[in-house]
């Protein structure tokens, strides 16, 4: 009787796990038929198997073989569930964009808390207006003083001619990044948060991926904040354009500086430094990119700092060569040695950001963070890695990882694949420029600042290379 029972409980989850795993592989669509159908004639016999050794009473080999296909099935459906999972959370268009404000006063004021700003002067930018009246004319009265000028904010608080300033918080890391004195002479006494009211951006109706692929053009984002992606504008440290030619297999990398200085998208006068255009929107950086190499952009992906530095620790750690010594600017806990070194996340992170240990400034700092991405990818590609680490990578990702790239394109590129299984050839090359000082269209001529003067003998290259990956041309 006994013998029975357990007979009946390791048949009963076995055939659990099969229905667990179908229901997953069929969800998720991964897999191309053909693979499928090879898998399931496998599983079926292996299942005619089982039955001929349970009737010919050689149980003890047949509840072993249950159970290891059990386990391996049931394991098998976590990796897919949580696949399926990490797929639909980066969706951005399922994701609630969000703006974070921030209420600033000076050090040596006696506010404290959003209550003490009752009665007093509020200055922001009349862009700002609706978002920012429509949560504290709730809470508080104030007289508000807006600007259209972003730099203006600063000299008003400074000079007390108003109490508070409330501003995004991509503008109030502008204001630490181009005012060293900002920081240390201010304080954050209140913070919310309001609903995007525009359209933060263009989601794509069409399918992208097609049963035959055509080549795409992906913009990589890396955003200067941390914490919840869904924050929708933030200043774009990291710029790759990603040129993709699934029928070559080829992939081209270009790193475009974050100091560029370029018109930006729907405006005049001044240029800006390219970073400045993440204040605006994604869809600011994406058109501005477009306009300096005569491109269509297809799809985004944004990360922030939360992003690498999750991603490198739960995967142990990588190693770089660094071609010279030196202490992070953005961490002074540690130096960087000449030669290998073996980074966590934090230090990964500093070493990506860093630019004034280097003569060459921005242009190295574009290699050391292409450096950071072959690491990763070559880490993670290890399969020891890959499936022992598999789900803390997709958990690291939560909330600081963001496409507009449909699950349903995700899932075919993956299955042209899995039916192609070709080794990509993969070529990274950055633009370059030169050193100089000029007045940008965020700040204004009130402030000179550091841009890098495009190079166009670089641009035009970068052009070529990719009109050559799009259209499967061989470069001799």
């Amino acid at each position: 009787m006994l013998k029975a029972f357990l007979k009946f409980i390791l048949v009963f989850f076995y055939v659990l796990s099969f229905v667990l795993f179908t229901y997953f592989i069929f969800k998720l669509n991964i897999i191309p038929s053909k693979y499928l159908l090879i898998g399931y004639g496998i599983y079926a016999l292996v299942s005619f198997i089982i039955i001929i050794l349970i009737l010919n009473k050689y149980n003890l080999l047949s509840y072993l073989i249950l159970v290891i296909i059990t386990f391996v099935m049931g394991y098998s459906s976590t990796y897919l569930k949580n696949t399926y999972s990490f797929l639909d959370s980066i969706d951005a268009s399922k994701q609630e964009d969000i703006i974070n404000y921030k209420l600033v006063v000076l050090n040596d004021s006696n506010y404290n808390k959003l209550e003490d700003l009752n009665n007093t002067k509020i200055a922001y930018l009349e862009d700002n207006k609706i978002n920012i009246n429509n949560y504290l004319l709730n809470n508080i009265e104030y007289t508000e003083v807006t600007y259209d000028d972003f730099s203006l904010l600063q000299e008003k608080l400074f000079n007390k001619n108003v109490s508070a300033i409330c501003l995004e918080e991509s503008y109030l890391n502008l204001l630490y990044d181009e005012f060293n004195d900002f920081k240390d002479n201010t304080k954050i006494i209140y913070e919310f948060k309001t609903n995007y009211s525009e359209d933060s951006v263009v989601f794509k109706e069409e399918e992208v991926f097609k049963e035959e692929l055509d080549s795409f053009i992906v913009y990589i984002s890396g955003i200067d904040q941390y914490g919840d992606i869904t924050s929708v504008r933030g200043r774009s440290d990291v710029n790759i354009i990603a040129v993709i030619n699934p029928s070559s297999n080829k992939v081209l990398l270009i790193n475009t500086p974050r100091d560029y200085y370029v018109q930006l998208a729907g405006t005049t006068g001044l240029k800006d430094k390219l970073t400045h255009a993440g204040i605006y929107g994604i869809n600011k950086s994406i058109q501005t990119l477009e306009n300096l190499y005569d491109i269509n952009i297809d799809n985004y992906i944004r990360i922030n700092f939360d992003s690498l530095i999750k991603v490198v620790d739960v995967i142990g750690g990588i190693d770089i060569y660094s071609d010279k010594e030196f202490t992070p600017s953005t961490n002074n806990s540690f130096v960087v040695k000449e030669g290998l070194n073996h980074f966590n996340g934090e230090q990964a992170l500093a070493y990506a950001r860093e630019r004034y240990a280097y003569q060459t400034g921005d242009n190295h700092r574009g290699q050391n963070q292409q450096q950071i991405i072959t690491a990763i990818i070559e880490k993670v590609s290890k399969s020891s890695v890959l499936i022992s680490k598999y789900n803390s990578i997709l958990k690291s990702l939560d909330k600081s990882f963001q496409t507009d790239i449909t699950m349903n394109d995700i899932i075919n590129l993956i299955k042209n694949e899995f039916t192609q299984m070709k080794s990509w050839e993969v070529e990274s090359i950055q633009v370059t420029g030169f050193d100089s000082k000029n007045y940008t269209y965020s700040m204004g001529k009130s402030r000179l600042l550091y841009v890098m003067e495009p190079n166009y003998d670089s641009i035009n290259i970068a052009k070529e290379k990719i009109g050559s990956v799009l259209n499967g041309v061989s470069e001799s």
